[in-house]
């Protein structure tokens, strides 16, 4: 039995050898061998397979769209002027326009450039634009004069006063103004406002009222300027100095120039006002010199009219308080309104 089935596996095996005889004599290679391909041929195949995937037109509308995105992106000017080319046509395709995008002529970079302005006056019919002021010491004698000013030309007003020696009287005709707003607040301390121009008033201008308490005058002047200056410098705002015909002490010329450093005594009972005037220009200077900050300084001297005190202790005013006070005492003034000054006690 085993002799028999030895002889048919045996048989089946030379069988099966002579099957794989007839398909061919390299029946057992399991790698099919291939010939080299030449360069031609390899690109000749690789642009049918992407002529036939349609690959080319993919990318073609790919760099399309992002020429075109390119364009929208191009900066045009804050007026939107477009870009005008003489002599040349806009290429067509897409390549090309998204290359003429990102180099453009010498003439197409001046049309995107923005336009130098031309200064020049307000056109009639058109308001100019009101700016935000902020007026120390606005409740005073010559800061509501300016309050009165500034409001009528059509700005928004912040009156910064403690009422030391202003008055709320001064500008209470302006309490119905929606561009005008007070604030009780004293200089020493800092605030914080957004405002365009600031007017720095803010100081007891006559010897009655800032010798009746020197240290918080000299304060006034020096911290409370230096507020001001910081508050300036944070917003970019342009500041206004008021300063005084004191800070020339007792003049040596008649009259005084800017240039005259003056005669001062800095010790001197009246030195609070003084000197408190003259550091108030020194800081503001400063500033300017080193914050580039843009500064004026007002020299006022002697100022009267209305709202002003009658005890304000100054020539014109005793002036005209010893003719009242004449004239009541010989009865042929019917009647007189004036105003006292009220010392509000502060440290």
């Amino acid at each position: 039995m085993a002799s028999m089935l030895l002889g048919a596996s045996s048989d089946m095996i030379y069988r099966g050898h002579d099957a794989q005889a007839a398909l061919g004599g390299d029946g057992y290679s399991a790698k099919k061998q291939h010939r080299p391909v030449g360069p031609c041929r390899a690109r000749a195949r690789a642009l049918r397979y992407v002529l036939g995937e349609q690959r080319l037109v993919f990318a073609l509308v790919g760099m399309a769209i992002a020429s075109f995105v390119l364009l929208l992106a191009a900066p045009s000017g804050r007026h939107g002027a477009a870009v005008k080319t003489s002599g040349q046509e806009l290429m067509s395709g897409s390549a090309a326009a998204g290359l003429a995008a990102r180099q453009y002529t010498g003439v197409a970079r001046m049309a995107y450039e923005e336009p130098r302005r031309v200064p020049g006056r307000v056109p009639l019919g058109l308001k100019r634009k009101g700016l935000r002021v902020v007026v120390t010491g606005g409740a005073g004698f010559v800061g509501s004069h300016l309050v009165d000013r500034l409001l009528a030309r059509g700005d928004s007003v912040i009156v910064v006063d403690n009422f030391f020696t202003g008055r709320k009287e001064n500008v209470l005709h302006h309490a119905g103004n929606p561009n005008f707003e007070m604030i009780r607040h004293d200089v020493v301390e800092p605030i914080l406002l957004e405002v365009d121009q600031i007017y720095h008033l803010a100081c007891p201008a006559s010897p009655v009222h800032y010798k009746y308490n020197p240290v918080k005058t000299i304060k006034t002047n020096v911290v409370g300027t230096l507020n001001m200056l910081g508050l300036a410098k944070r917003v970019g705002a342009r500041f206004l100095l008021t300063s005084t015909s004191e800070v020339y002490g007792d003049p040596l010329q008649h009259p005084q120039v800017e240039t005259y450093w003056g005669n001062v005594n800095p010790i001197g009972v009246r030195s609070c006002y003084d000197e408190g005037k003259r550091t108030a220009e020194t800081l503001t200077m400063d500033y300017h010199r080193g914050a580039n900050l843009e500064v004026r300084i007002a020299r006022i001297f002697n100022t009267y009219g209305p709202r002003m005190c009658i005890d304000d202790g100054r020539v014109v005013s005793n002036f005209v308080a010893q003719v009242i006070n004449k004239l009541l005492m010989h009865r042929t003034l019917p009647h007189v309104a004036f105003h006292s000054t009220r010392f509000n006690r502060s440290p």
